[in-house]
């Protein structure tokens, strides 16, 4: 989809707030595992509208139009249940451009007239529709002109480094692995359609693997992690984890701030920062700042940027304010 202009996350879901807002459908492509669907998700959820999820490639032409019935000599076709009838909400369209064309051909009614056959879809329901691009080996096919003309705007997303880590530190993603990211924050997202293996690098894998951090055996995590992210991510990422463990005790650095070594390494820098900022509280925020001040300009950024993800109020101590009023330009 050389057309499409390339949106980070929260672009895009500005963007879809505002088109659903006029009720037109909208297309988001992407290539697997960046979040396509929880985008979807959350600007439901923050619409506080139910979601009905369809996946387009699972189903047949006669699972839209439904099955056939005889009344007094007249046949009808019963819509499917998954299609609403009343209220409103978003109804989502996910995996559209690995559809069979048969099944795309029959969506266009849908999309365009907001029927199909003898079904009527509710005013008050929306349309969105997501799909992997041709170019990502997923089996998907290019849609018809006729179909992607049916939509308001077809956008293709993005990942953006910075507002994953944020929404790790939310969902209570281990620092190991937003540290190593913001090391290697090429590793976020890594798909190549041509390489060998059963997976690859991406948001929502990183995600699975976090949820496993600390429940491994050591001897474990090679062989698991390299299963999720392909051996060479799998190898870096083990690597890593060594640094982080050998990292000098963050309740000594609160302790001692301003005799505790720093180190120099950029790896054990990003590791430091990730573990640091999830520790700082009211109890420990001047000693924490203290150390901070204490480390290279670029890494003061990463280790606030994070701290104040996971603990917003922060920003109201006399600490940060210090900080900000003589740092400006590094916040700029």
């Amino acid at each position: 989809m050389e057309t499409c202009v390339t949106v980070k996350p929260s672009l895009a879901i500005a963007i879809l707030k505002s088109g659903l807002s006029v009720n037109l459908p909208m297309f988001l492509w992407g290539p697997p595992g960046i979040g396509k669907s929880q985008i979807v998700a959350q600007v439901a959820a923050d619409l506080k509208l139910p979601l009905i999820d369809i996946r387009a490639v699972l189903l047949d032409p006669v699972d839209l139009r439904g099955v056939p019935s005889v009344e007094n000599g007249v046949t009808r076709w019963n819509p499917p249940i998954f299609l609403p009838t009343e209220g409103e909400g978003l109804l989502f369209l996910d995996e559209l451009s690995q559809a069979p064309d048969s099944v795309q051909s029959s969506l266009l009614q849908l999309v365009l007239d907001r029927k199909l056959g003898e079904y009527r879809m509710p005013a008050g329901w929306r349309i969105l529709a997501a799909g992997n691009r041709v170019t990502d080996g997923t089996f998907s096919r290019k849609i018809s002109k006729a179909l992607g003309s049916r939509f308001a705007t077809h956008l293709e997303l993005a990942v953006d480094l910075d507002e994953w880590c944020a929404w790790a530190i939310d969902h209570d993603v281990p620092a190991e692995i937003i540290s190593f990211l913001r090391l290697r924050p090429d590793l976020l997202h890594h798909f190549d359609p041509k390489a060998q293996g059963n997976s690859f690098p991406c948001p929502r894998v990183w995600a699975n693997v976090g949820q496993f951090m600390g429940k491994l055996p050591r001897e474990a995590e090679l062989p698991f992690f390299a299963g999720a992210l392909g051996f060479g991510p799998a190898a870096e990422f083990t690597s890593y984890l060594q640094i982080y463990r050998d990292l000098p005790d963050i309740e000594d650095i609160m302790v001692n701030p301003d005799d505790s070594e720093v180190p120099k390494e950029p790896s054990v820098l990003y590791a430091l920062c990730g573990a640091m900022s999830r520790k700082v509280t009211s109890g420990n925020v001047s000693q924490a700042f203290r150390y901070m001040k204490r480390l290279p300009p670029e890494f003061q950024v990463v280790w606030l940027r994070d701290a104040l993800q996971a603990d917003p109020g922060l920003a109201t101590t006399s600490e940060f304010n210090g900080w900000a009023r003589d740092n400006a330009d590094m916040l700029l």
